[in-house]
């Protein structure tokens, strides 16, 4: 009994003088990126969205831009590059002493790669950005079919090639790419972009992938923006082809009869309160009615509370406890699949992002 009464000593002795024991566990090495609710978590490649901002007077095509199709431009991005800079420099000797100074910034051509979309949407708007640009997209076939040598009566100026088209207005005023994470976003927009470079892509009989088009844009300068996702922020951000009905899983969609867990109780009054600190619940009617319809389905889903039946789950499968701490996930808006008795889930399910609350920056 002494030996056992002793061993039990010391073990005190030594977590008090040494807590963390002969090897830390993983926790110490996860607590930057979980703490906080993923404040500091890296972003993912797939979470963004891209705005083209076109001049409707710097083209002819009005229908265009009546019918969206420049608002659907930014959703048929496959892929981009975010900006790049790069610095000139020159080393000068300041008394035996080497000191760098910059004498130019340039900012470097980035990639953008588009679905080839089955209306033509991306195929009009080269199209378009080419006949804007260039003589040669509208002219007639005799323009190509007259003499190689031109004869001394034929008017000079029967026709105009190339960039000799008296255009003053660029069609793209700008365009943003933004990154989003936490239901936060950042923003980068290129001032007075122009393509260098665009590609059709190439054709396999015997290749099954989708077809693209690849473009290199060039820009002025960038300027940077941070802020809330929700409706229309960033700029066209979820006002088309874009499913505003929220999940029957989430709060906003009904929620579910538990305490904790996605849609239930507390995730419900984490999203309410967040509205009411950020200012989301008065800045606007739809705001107060959104977190209106919060508050109702959490009220409800408190009634129907199990808590005892909850608790002996939890205790009783681990996979429950596992579910909980992955309430907040890594993705804004995504659910690590629980399996608990009142929501079975084989998937990762998606949260609408115009429900949510936002995050600090």
């Amino acid at each position: 009994m002494a030996n056992y009464f002793t061993r039990f000593l010391r073990q005190v002795g030594t977590g008090l003088l040494n807590p963390k024991g002969n090897m830390g566990n993983f926790q110490h090495a996860t607590r930057l990126f979980l703490d906080d609710k993923y404040r500091l978590a890296p972003r993912t490649k797939f979470m963004y969205y891209v705005r083209f901002e076109i001049d409707p007077t710097a083209h002819n095509a009005s229908l265009f831009t009546n019918r969206q199709h420049g608002t659907e431009v930014g959703y048929l991005v496959k892929t981009t590059d975010l900006p790049k800079f790069n610095f000139d420099s020159v080393v000068k000797n300041q008394y035996n002493r080497k000191k760098l100074l910059y004498t130019n910034i340039n900012y470097e051509p980035i990639n953008m790669t588009f679905h080839d979309d089955s209306a033509g949407v991306i195929n009009a708007l080269w199209a378009i950005y080419y006949g804007t640009y260039a003589k040669d997209r509208h002219l007639p076939a005799q323009a190509y079919n007259d003499n190689k040598y031109r004869p001394s009566d034929t008017p000079i100026d029967n026709f105009r090639y190339g960039l000799d088209n008296n255009k003053t207005v660029d069609m793209f005023k700008s365009v943003s790419i933004y990154t989003m994470s936490r239901r936060r976003y950042l923003g980068y927009t290129l001032i007075n972009p122009r393509i260098k470079t665009w590609s059709h892509g190439n054709l396999d009989y015997g290749a099954s992938e989708t077809l693209e088009n690849a473009m290199t844009l060039e820009y002025e300068a960038v300027q940077y923006s941070a802020g809330n996702v929700t409706y229309d922020s960033p700029k066209g951000f979820a006002t088309l082809h874009y499913d505003t009905v929220p999940s029957p899983l989430t709060v906003a969609g009904g929620g579910v009869a538990n305490v904790f867990g996605e849609g239930g109780v507390l995730d419900g009054l984490e999203q309410i309160f967040g509205n009411v600190s950020d200012g989301t619940a008065f800045g606007s009617l739809g705001g107060f009615v959104n977190t209106a319809i919060l508050a109702g389905n959490v009220y409800r889903n408190g009634q129907r509370v199990n808590i005892k039946r909850e608790l002996k789950d939890i205790v009783s499968n681990p996979n429950n406890i596992r579910g909980i701490v992955n309430t907040v996930s890594g993705i804004a808006g995504t659910v690590i699949p629980r399996n608990n008795e009142s929501n079975n889930s084989t998937s990762a399910k998606t949260k609408n992002v115009l429900y949510g609350t936002s995050g600090p920056f």
